[in-house]
């Protein structure tokens, strides 16, 4: 999502296209089922409509992390085109599309001044990217050979993933003794500061890794396998520990959790190692593929409005219904609208 280096029409991935369109498309439905998500009781079959919907939709921006990781690392940029062309654009994107969400919004112009600054709630993933981006050439260090690129991703994953799971686990569901023990191991392991391999440059990483090796047919089988672990015990964790807290938790849903994580390498798996025959079809998705940043800026304004003027939300009728009716229809608004500002040459280059 965003700007991407030129590829060649040979040197084009196609798996990256139906990616790129799958994941905008659980994101709006991510977005759309958190609509309510906290506005309902714990313990209603609302909420576990809800509660499943965002466990099952949680590998949508991580995978596009991923798909920049595999474009971004398999190319050596110079410095002044990160920035002149790829930082630059996200920046004008990220304060104009900042501003035209203020617009919508009531309240002092401090407040307006304030959202333009900070971005609308998704607007987060645009800055995440930048920081990336700026980070492109110290994050190729690390993929200049596999054993390098083996040894970072599973620093990643040690402190990434696997010890603050334990903490948030042990916490949930550990006796006092254990939460003390392990508290205290956690503060330990915080003062060592591995901040270098902790956040979205491991996606950035693991997405050039995966797309560069070819995974045998069994260990393909293994990661579904972990792939639908995940997605359950996404959506049972969530669902206990709220019941138990009655409370909304939302911690499992973290993409730096392992059970997301699962998920999310899993899906990306799948859509590697399909079968894109159909020319047709192929040609479909790189279309709409080129939409999807365009779509992503615009789907939570669409959402909005829908509740706003129309009073369409996910409690107008049966959730299990409306999320996915909704979802539908703005991820066809989005794509429409975002093909329409394509054709301006100006917006095309700048803005989506």
């Amino acid at each position: 999502m965003g700007p991407e280096p030129t590829i060649n029409k040979t040197d084009r991935i196609i798996y990256f296209d139906y990616l790129r369109v799958a994941a905008i498309f659980a994101i709006i439905m991510l977005h759309v089922s958190a609509q309510n998500w906290n506005a309902v009781d714990v313990n209603s079959l609302k909420w576990q409509v809800f509660n499943c919907y965002d466990g099952l939709l949680r590998w949508g921006s991580s995978n596009f992390v991923m798909i920049s990781g595999a474009l971004f690392l398999s190319r050596n940029i110079p410095l002044n085109k990160i920035y002149s062309k790829y930082v630059l654009r996200l920046v004008i994107a990220f304060l104009v599309w900042s501003f035209i969400y203020s617009l919508f919004e009531k309240g002092p112009i401090v407040n307006r001044i304030v959202l333009i600054v900070q971005g609308h709630y998704h607007m987060w993933f645009i800055l995440m990217i930048i920081g990336l981006y700026i980070c492109l050439p110290f994050i190729s260090l690390f993929t200049q050979n596999n054993n390098r690129i083996r040894y970072y991703l599973l620093l990643w994953l040690i402190f990434a993933f696997l010890i603050p799971e334990v903490v948030l686990l042990v916490g949930d569901f550990g006796s006092e003794t254990v939460k003390q023990i392990v508290n205290a191991a956690n503060k330990s392991v915080a003062y060592m500061k591995m901040n270098l391999v902790i956040g979205y440059a491991g996606y950035f990483v693991l997405g050039y890794y995966l797309n560069n090796i070819t995974l045998e047919r069994k260990f393909r089988i293994v990661i579904y396998v972990l792939g639908l672990f995940g997605f359950l015990s996404t959506i049972g964790l969530s669902s206990i520990v709220s019941i138990k807290t009655q409370d909304y938790c939302s911690q499992y849903y973290s993409p730096f959790t392992v059970n997301v994580l699962l998920e999310v390498i899993a899906v990306y798996t799948w859509f590697k190692y399909r079968d894109y025959k159909r020319n047709r079809l192929n040609r479909f998705f790189q279309k709409l593929a080129k939409y999807s940043f365009g779509a992503y800026l615009i789907h939570p304004l669409i959402i909005e409005q829908l509740d706003k003027h129309l009073g369409l939300n996910t409690l107008s009728f049966n959730p299990a219904f409306s999320v996915i009716c909704i979802g539908v229809f703005v991820f066809i608004v989005s794509f429409g609208i975002s093909a329409l500002l394509n054709q301006i040459p100006v917006v095309k280059k700048y803005l989506v």
